[in-house]
């Protein structure tokens, strides 16, 4: 590993810290108490949406039917224009907002709402669950119930356990179907099954939340040697694939074409080979500042060092904290969380 620490993170570390899951609410803490769907309705995410054959338009004038839909939302206060949210296929099937707050709300009545949100124009809508706090480590963790709907044509309706640490506000997500912890729900006709159908589901996965915080602590107890730390690192963060038209270049010579193409294949090959170097240099980057981040929880929790908690907490930090798209979801929902998912998987493997 090189020791490229270059900081990733500015001042992010010694401010006030908020955890990604909130830093997206829209009414975090004021719904304790509410019922799921009033407290949806309280943050305004109660606008509709409908799914509407596409048409291509020709040149000439004629409209021809295509096989897909577009997802559109409807106007909301905020924004009086309708948006399309999504292209889906003939299968997809709308749940709306308050299909899923009346969902909720025998839920809701064990484990409250405590925050509610939407991602960009509202492709994706989601409440947190306040499910208590736990010793985790030996340390305070609250715990949440991460529920999200996903209605951008990739994602499902999801249920998720994600554990935030209180000293740090590390949102632990481990609620990605890569780790094994959560239910989703596709976007098809059953969609609309009984309540009791979900009910079932959630008290399911709120069973699982003694094993998992069981895990999480099995992950304090081993100790790593440098290879095994390394490895979840890079299994987090996997080294940059090649472009593709780097790859069809491989194993090409001189005396394969002519040499008017063998010249422009050897330009784009630098232009290429150039390009990746950058992302891959992006990406040690981030491996770096992860180490830093270790070696930093290993300095402050000498009992839990060179464990699979501390690897994993690092690449939590890293994730929540660095610079990038504070407004984005990737923490909780895209490339961000993915990365806490796979270092999750790689450090319980360890164990």
């Amino acid at each position: 590993m090189t020791t490229n620490t270059t900081d990733l993170f500015g001042d992010r570390l010694n401010a006030q810290r908020v955890s990604a899951m909130h830093k997206l609410s829209r009414d975090f803490d004021k719904s304790l108490g509410h019922s799921a769907s009033d407290s949806m309705r309280d943050a305004g995410m109660m606008f509709g949406i409908t799914k509407h054959p596409q048409f291509v338009r020709l040149e000439d004038g004629p409209e021809l039917p295509t096989k897909s839909y577009a997802v559109v939302r409807d106007p909301i206060p905020q924004d009086k224009n309708p948006k399309i949210l999504a292209t889906v296929g003939k299968d997809w099937t709308t749940l709306q907002a308050e299909e899923l707050g009346a969902m909720l709300d025998p839920i809701a009545e064990q484990y409250p709402v405590e925050a509610t949100g939407w991602v960009g124009d509202g492709q994706k809508i989601f409440l947190t669950l306040n499910a208590g706090e736990s010793q985790i480590a030996g340390e305070e963790h609250n715990l949440y119930w991460l529920i999200a709907d996903h209605r951008d044509g990739n994602g499902s309706l999801s249920m998720a356990f994600t554990p935030v640490r209180l000293t740090c506000m590390n949102a632990l997500v481990t609620g990605l179907k890569q780790s094994k912890v959560s239910v989703s729900i596709k976007h098809n006709k059953q969609i609309h099954a009984d309540t009791s159908f979900y009910l079932d589901i959630f008290n399911q996965m709120a069973r699982t939340q003694d094993s998992v915080v069981e895990a999480m602590n099995s992950m304090s107890r081993n100790k790593l040697v440098d290879e095994e730390i390394e490895s979840i690192i890079n299994h987090a963060y996997p080294s940059a694939s090649l472009p593709t038209k780097l790859k069809l270049s491989n194993g090409v010579t001189a005396d394969d074409v002519p040499s008017n193409v063998w010249k422009r294949i050897l330009n784009d090959k630098k232009e290429h080979q150039e390009e990746w170097e950058k992302r891959q240099g992006r990406i040690q980057r981030i491996r770096d500042n992860a180490m830093v981040r270790f070696n930093i929880f290993n300095e402050e929790f000498p009992k839990l060092a060179n464990t699979s908690w501390a690897v994993y907490n690092a690449i939590v930090e890293t994730e929540d904290y660095r610079r990038g798209h504070d407004a984005s979801a990737t923490a909780l929902f895209g490339s961000r969380a993915e990365s806490k998912a796979r270092a999750f998987n790689k450090a319980l493997t360890l164990v």
